[in-house]
């Protein structure tokens, strides 16, 4: 079972307005559809964590010319494949 905390917050009243509506409109409980925005937070931080460090790494080592050119042809023989001529 998962263990849970309870936390009390404060929100602009049209906020909770549009969040009300839109979770009695799913047939949410108030608890889940804020778990459920925080979890998308939460996942959201992370991705751009990666994208960052994905940035990061391309800077320090970027493709070369060759490297640029092999994967097109890849591209290129696979849509070739798919019939995409």
């Amino acid at each position: 079972m998962i263990k849970t905390t309870k936390v009390a917050i404060s929100l602009p009243k049209d906020d909770f307005e549009r969040i009300e509506k839109i979770r009695k409109e799913m047939g949410l409980q108030r608890s889940t559809i804020i778990d459920m925005a925080i979890r998308f937070w939460l996942e959201s931080i992370e991705k751009e964590k990666m994208i960052r460090q994905y940035e990061e790494g391309y800077r320090k080592r970027p493709e070369s010319l060759d490297e640029v050119k092999a994967m097109e042809q890849a591209s290129a023989d696979a849509f070739r494949e798919e019939g995409w001529e």
